[in-house]
């Protein structure tokens, strides 16, 4: 008798679980998404971002006039685009904290795969480029404030050997720091501990090296693009 009653009990319980289930089966699965690009306000110009991940740039976003109590947020891209596929259609407002004078804020209408771009001014913008001569690296740039009263503390040069480089020490096999605005800044690969210990992993990616500026104003640090070079 006492076994009969634990088949039933067991039952039952089946049921009720299976039923849990399906009701959690149920829901609507997201139906919109959003992407877009945050470009300089003044020269349309994509901003360039750390990477996407720890020390990366977040877009959050806020659901309008609905019960949610919780932002979804997902990182922006080093280029400077976002993307999240899987949104509910629903009003939002979106604000970006990021390496900018100021946050950026806009409202939003999500239907289907929306797309939007943000307005932001960094704080500097920075032109770099990059030469190579057998295991030597040179980088000419110049860092120029948005606003002259904004003070360049230091400019960093990096090389990683992954196309992620941003000033987090996971990002980078190498930095150098230098005061000046504008000028150059060499990386001599050829005894480097980091590019020995990894040439493997180089030769194997085709023996590129990726490369980025960064400038430190008013304690914020703006990238330039990412530079990819071919060892010889």
């Amino acid at each position: 008798m006492k076994k009969i009653g634990f088949i039933i009990m067991m039952a039952i319980c089946s049921f009720l679980f299976t039923s849990c289930l399906s009701d959690l089966d149920n829901y609507d699965a997201p139906n919109g998404g959003i992407k877009g690009q945050i470009l300089d306000a003044e020269t349309n110009e994509p901003v360039p971002l750390p990477v996407q991940g720890s020390t990366g740039v977040i877009i959050n976003m806020f659901e309008q006039n609905t019960n949610a109590t919780q932002s979804v947020d997902f990182y922006a891209k080093m280029d400077g685009s976002y993307e999240n596929t899987k949104l509910f259609n629903s009003d939002y407002m979106i604000v970006v904290n990021g390496p900018f004078v100021s946050p950026c804020k806009e409202f939003v209408t999500v239907k289907g795969q929306t797309v939007l771009n943000m307005k932001a001014i960094p704080y500097a913008r920075i032109n770099a480029s990059a030469n190579v001569v057998g295991k030597r690296i040179t980088i000419a740039y110049e860092v120029m404030p948005t606003d002259p009263s904004f003070k360049v503390s230091e400019v960093y040069g990096y090389w990683n050997f992954a196309p992620g480089v941003d000033n987090g020490n996971a990002n980078q096999a190498g930095k150098l720091t230098v005061k000046e605005s504008a000028g150059t800044i060499v990386f001599d690969l050829e005894n480097a501990k980091a590019y020995q210990d990894n040439s493997r992993k180089i030769r194997g990616n085709g023996n590129k090296i990726y490369l980025r500026v960064g400038a430190k104003t008013e304690g914020v640090i703006n990238y330039s693009p990412i530079m990819e070079v071919t060892m010889k």
